[in-house]
């Protein structure tokens, strides 16, 4: 679900499938956010966790068991739950799972928030383990 937070000044938008922060549209209509073309890129700010890049061959090892983790990890591609919102600060909850606990193995709580400034956009991120 696509959800806006605007201003005077601005116009926010994030969507809650990977809480990726999709657009920001200033008061005269510019867009500061690649437009997420699939021809080239289909993404526009993507979320990165519990990792950023690739694990060697896919997988790594923990505790001898092994975790197979695609790119840049998981939160990207899962939907995330509307933690809380209001005019102008939005968040986001994902919390790990039995899907989750397959690739990547501690429990975890990861918050996204999206704070609206006057003249800019605050992220914020809360992580529990």
């Amino acid at each position: 679900m696509r959800y806006t937070l605007k201003n005077e000044q601005l116009k926010v938008s994030v969507d809650s499938f990977g809480a990726e922060l999709f657009s920001i549209v200033d008061k005269n209509g510019t867009e500061y956010l690649w437009c997420g073309d699939s021809k080239y890129w289909g993404r526009h700010s993507p979320v990165l966790f519990p990792v950023v890049g690739k694990p060697k061959e896919g997988k790594f090892f923990y505790d001898g068991k092994e975790y197979v983790m695609g790119q840049h990890g998981f939160a990207r591609d899962m939907e995330f739950s509307l933690f809380s919102e209001d005019k102008d600060e939005i968040w986001f909850v994902l919390n790990s799972d039995e899907e989750t606990l397959k690739k990547y193995p501690y429990a975890f709580t990861l918050k996204l928030g999206y704070r609206l400034l006057p003249d800019g956009v605050e992220v914020c991120w809360q992580v529990e383990n």
